[in-house]
């Protein structure tokens, strides 16, 4: 029964649907339809908003509670402790060395070589400050014919300072004599009685300085400055007196850390009186320069102006402008580099030439040497702070470029004369080494190259110059110094008999000079010295005629007071 109202059930169902369908049919033909599948179509949602989601749930924070703790007292039975105070020795300032006011020095040598120095300073710092000093070393025999060829330096003076709370004002009175013998007898020359020769002769030179000025004592503010008078008065033996009037003055502003600006002023008026010549020469110069320092590069710039009154024939002007230009960059501490263009006028006295050859007979002229031009550059650096180093190349120009000869007239005097222009090459280098604090070393090498313009020859001026110094402390009581300079290249001029006017060139030796000191103290007060100079005993000529002394020791002692 169940499965026959079953079967009448789908039988009314489809006989439902043939009904509907048959009525879809009625209403129109069947057409055809078309399908289009798109494989390559993206289907996209919207973004979902943030704010449907939902906000994580977060703990809960509790409220403040109170906690109890109990504490227990335990009773333990300990003997007290014992406290021992001890003072202790605090050193507030740093241990301070004993400074002696007083220092005196004696020894004596071959040759008849006493000296004695004596040296007097304040020891302690305080509003006024002075020092005062005496030294005498003498030669009472020299190189040829004994005591005809001898020899004598003394020199005294002293220095005052008064301080100030922002200033120092300064002064000293400095007296220097120096005694030579005219011994370069030249006796190819001497024995011919048609020349007028002055014999074997001395000339002493007195030379009286006075300086006094104001320099500020702060060295790193905005503004420091200093400036000075002096006056010297020098003559000889002979006709020559020379006075000197100057004033110098420099300021420098600092107005940021890498900007550095200063102002030079230098003006001398010198009077020289001689055999030829009564002059008044004025030399006024004033030098401006900025700096500034930009990381490792330093650049300077300035300009050199100068006016001087020497009289020259077809001299265009007495008022000269020079550039003054240095540039130096360190890459690191071990290379740099450095360069600089400038020009100058290196003033000259006949005081300075006499310095530097103290045989210079009367001369017939003083003139400046103008440095038309100076192209300098080189390299620098230092190596773990144990080597450093230096080597550059300096092209310049001079006009009046002073040189020394022979008298035609009198071999044991020298004339002074100028090449109006000269082009000289220098090739220098130096080396210093430290390894620890008992050794030391100090070197330089020059190389130079002349060209000459009216000159055959840049007399008695060396071609190559080395000097090397070492400080040896083995001991902190001895102090051992090695020094060896040498000098060669150097050409004389020698006038040829019967007549003067005809002359030869002069190859001198290579001049070595070998030179030993040592110091030892015995005590902080007292101790001995020993020195010898030219130890390899070399028959050296640095002005033609003139050898030097040989083998030259002597020795003594120094006490401080």
């Amino acid at each position: 029964m169940k499965k026959l109202i079953i079967f009448s059930f789908v039988l009314f169902f489809l006989g439902f649907a043939a009904q509907s369908i048959a009525q879809i049919q009625s209403r129109g033909e069947v057409q055809d339809q078309e399908f289009v599948i798109r494989k390559d179509r993206v289907l996209t949602l919207p973004t979902q908003p943030r704010i449907f989601e939902k906000l994580p749930v977060l703990p809960q924070p509790k409220g403040l509670s109170d906690f109890n703790y109990q504490v227990n007292f335990y009773d333990l039975n300990l003997p007290p402790v014992n406290l021992e105070a001890t003072p202790v020795e605090k050193v507030y300032r740093p241990e301070r060395m004993d400074i002696y006011p007083g220092f005196l020095k004696a020894g004596y040598g071959n040759f008849a070589s006493p000296l004695i120095e004596a040296r007097l300073m304040a020891s302690e710092i305080y509003d006024l400050n002075y020092s005062a000093y005496l030294k005498h070393q003498s030669f009472g025999k020299g190189p040829v014919l004994a005591e005809q060829s001898k020899e004598s330096h003394s020199s005294a003076g002293g220095a005052v300072s008064y301080f100030l709370d922002q200033v120092e004002v300064f002064g000293g009175l400095n007296w220097a004599q120096d005694s030579y013998s005219f011994y370069g007898i030249d006796t190819s020359v001497v024995n011919d009685p048609n020349l007028e020769f002055m014999g074997i002769e001395g000339n002493v030179l007195n030379t009286i300085r006075f300086e006094a000025g104001i320099r500020d004592i702060e060295k790193t503010g905005p503004v420091s400055y200093e400036a000075k008078l002096n006056f010297r008065n020098f003559k000889d033996s002979y006709l020559v007196v020379e006075n000197e009037l100057g004033v110098q003055a420099k300021g420098t502003f600092r107005p940021a850390d890498n900007w550095t600006g200063t102002v030079g002023l230098s003006y001398f008026m010198t009077t020289p009186e001689d055999e030829d010549y009564d002059l008044n020469r004025t030399y006024l110069g004033i030098r401006p320069k900025v700096s500034y320092q930009y990381e490792d590069f330093l650049i300077s710039a300035g300009i050199n102006i100068i006016s001087e009154n020497d009289s020259l024939p077809d001299k265009a002007s007495d008022f000269r402008i020079f550039p003054n230009l240095a540039l130096s960059y360190q890459f690191a501490e071990e290379f740099g580099f450095y360069g600089e263009f400038s020009g100058d006028v290196n003033r000259t006295t006949y005081h300075g030439f006499v310095l530097e050859n103290p045989f210079l007979g009367p001369s017939t002229r003083l003139l400046n040497t103008v440095n038309n031009y100076k192209v300098a550059g080189g390299i620098e650096g230092q190596v773990q702070g144990i080597v450093n180093y230096k080597a550059g190349i300096d092209v310049s120009r001079y006009n009046n470029f002073h040189l020394f000869v022979n008298s035609p007239t009198d071999t044991t005097r020298f004339t002074l004369i100028y090449d109006d222009q000269v082009n000289v090459v220098n090739i220098n280098a130096e080396l210093g080494l430290q390894l620890t604090d008992q050794y030391q070393l100090n070197s330089r090498l020059d190389l130079f190259s002349y060209a000459m313009n009216t000159q055959e020859e840049a007399w008695h001026r060396p071609t190559w110059v080395l000097g090397i110094n070492n400080q040896i402390t083995p001991l902190d009581q001895l102090l051992v110094q090695a020094n060896i300079n040498v000098m060669g290249g150097i050409k004389a001029r020698r006038a040829t008999l019967p007549t003067t006017e005809v002359f030869q060139t002069v190859n001198l030796k290579t001049i070595a000079d070998l030179q030993l000191k040592a110091d030892y103290k015995i005590t902080d007060k007292f101790g001995i010295f020993a020195e010898g100079n030219n130890l390899l005993n070399g028959r050296n000529e640095r002005w033609l005629n003139y050898p030097v002394r040989g083998v030259q020791l002597i020795g003594g002692a120094w006490l401080k007071f």
